[in-house]
C-alpha cells in the first residue's frame, strides 16, 4: 500500500459526503423569497461547497505524478508519532462523550469550562494551570456572550445548575 492510498480514500469519501451534503441542503432548506439568490441556505451551502473544493484539492495532489516519492519519507517519520495521534484521537471523542454528558446536568457554561480545561493538556499538549483555566473561562464566556448574548441563539441550561444570567 502507497502513502498516497489513505489520502485518495479520504478526499473521495469527503468528496461524496460534500455532495451528499449540498444535495441535502438544497432539497430541504427552502431559498430566499424576497429575491435574493441564496437565503437561508447560504451559509449550509457554502460549507458543503468548502468541502468539497477541498477535498478535490487533496485528491489532486495525491494524484499527481511524484506525490508517492516524497510522501514516503514523511511516512517512516509519522509512523513513530502514529501511536500519539491516536491517543490524542480516543481523548478527543472521550472528551466530547463526556461533554454531551455534562451539558445536559450542568449547563453550557460549566460543562465547556470543564471539558476545555480537560482538552487543553492532553489534547493540545499545554500543562501551564494559568493558561488552562484562562483559556476554558474566557472561551465559555466568550461563546455564550457572543452567541447567547448577542446572536441570541439558545445554548442549554444544566438541570442540576442552573447558571442563567
Amino acid at each position: 500500500m502507497t502513502s498516497r492510498r489513505p489520502d485518495i480514500m479520504l478526499s473521495t469519501i469527503l468528496l461524496v459526503v460534500s455532495a451528499l451534503w449540498c444535495w441535502g441542503v438544497v432539497a430541504t432548506i427552502p431559498g430566499a423569497e424576497d429575491g435574493s439568490r441564496l437565503g437561508a441556505r447560504g451559509f449550509p451551502l457554502g460549507l458543503g461547497l468548502l468541502l468539497g473544493g477541498l477535498s478535490l484539492v487533496i485528491l489532486l495532489q495525491s494524484l499527481r505524478p511524484g506525490a508517492a516519492e516524497t510522501a514516503s519519507d514523511e511516512a517512516a517519520a509519522a509512523d513513530v508519532s502514529r501511536g500519539v495521534e491516536i491517543w490524542s484521537i480516543a481523548t478527543t471523542v472521550g472528551l466530547l462523550v463526556g461533554y454531551a454528558a455534562l451539558l445536559e446536568y450542568t449547563g453550557f457554561l460549566i460543562a465547556t469550562a470543564l471539558v476545555v480545561a480537560a482538552a487543553v493538556g492532553p489534547v493540545l499538549g499545554i500543562w501551564r494551570p494559568k493558561l488552562i483555566i484562562g483559556m476554558s473561562v474566557g472561551l465559555s464566556l466568550g461563546i455564550y456572550l457572543v452567541f447567547g448574548k448577542m446572536l441570541g441563539v439558545y445554548l442549554p441550561y444544566g438541570k442540576f445548575v442552573n447558571l442563567a444570567f
